[in-house]
């Protein structure tokens, strides 16, 4: 049975910011993959509590 719970996610990031995010990891003993997913988990928290923005997908042409 495939194990569909983890998924890779190919992203486009400046290399300062993988130097980053590879030095903030090590710092805390952490993979990038550990690192990346325990900042995400965060953000999304802290979005949830944050109050609904609305996109305006009308187009103007």
């Amino acid at each position: 049975m495939k194990d569909d719970s983890i998924i890779t996610l190919e992203v486009a990031i400046e290399r300062a910011l993988l130097d980053d995010l590879l030095e903030a990891a090590q710092h805390r003993g952490q993979s990038i993959s550990e690192f990346v997913e325990t900042v995400l988990r965060r953000e999304v928290e802290v979005v949830r509590h944050e109050p609904v923005h609305e996109i305006d997908t009308t187009d103007e042409d």
